[in-house]
């Protein structure tokens, strides 16, 4: 009984103190991603059996994220960003074949490789000016969990990239704000057991934001 009481008195000492003390930003998160692969020597080409077959690569399709954001703020300038997002880094592949058949290299028609993730990003930002409008510097990582790929059988299921970008943010409401920003991402990591399916990808996105107190 004593712990319980305890640990109900520190739960309410520290609502009340977040309450008092602690300042966030909940908002959507919509973007652009302009994706691209840069694989080396085999630039545009994913290996997917053996050590010749696989797929040319164009990452022609609407890549796009979507989900919420969240943003705690150390002080006036400085915060830390979270949030949890869909991201669509679908491609356009069309499958080379060195052994298949009588025939080398036969030929196949350009396909859809789905891959989904969830991704959830983590950020420091810095915030330069104070006022209605505010430039901000972002630097991060994202986590990419796969939720749907259909080349599912050779991927590792998770990869991370790092991003840095700026965010320009305008305060219309006593509490609601919309931002306009850039990341540039890298890969950290590879998607892909059979290959080094390094991503590079330009992030343009737009915020809509409701500051809690």
């Amino acid at each position: 009984m004593k712990k319980i009481l305890l640990v109900t008195f520190l739960l309410l000492q520290i609502e009340i103190y977040a309450q008092n003390n602690l300042k966030w930003n909940i908002g959507i998160e919509f973007s652009i991603d302009n994706i691209s692969i840069d694989n080396g020597d085999n630039n545009a080409y994913l290996i997917t059996e053996g050590n010749i077959n696989g797929y040319g690569v164009d990452f022609d399709n609407n890549n796009f994220s979507l989900g919420l954001i969240t943003q705690y703020f150390i002080n006036k300038k400085l915060s830390i960003s979270s949030g949890l997002l869909y991201s669509n880094k679908d491609f356009t592949g069309t499958f080379n074949c060195a052994t298949c058949g009588s025939t080398p290299f036969p030929t196949y028609s350009p396909e859809t490789i789905k891959q989904r993730f969830l991704v959830i990003p983590a950020s420091i930002d810095y915030t330069f000016l104070l006022g209605s409008l505010k430039p901000i510097l972002k630097v991060g990582l994202k986590n990419n969990v796969e939720i749907n790929n259909d080349l599912k059988e050779i991927s590792k299921g998770y990869f991370l990239e790092a991003f840095f970008g700026a965010l320009v943010n305008y305060e219309f409401l006593e509490y609601w704000n919309i931002g306009v920003g850039y990341n540039y991402q890298i890969t950290l990591t590879e998607l892909y057991k059979t290959d080094e399916f390094n991503l590079k990808t330009n992030n343009f996105y737009i915020q809509i934001n409701y500051k809690l107190k």
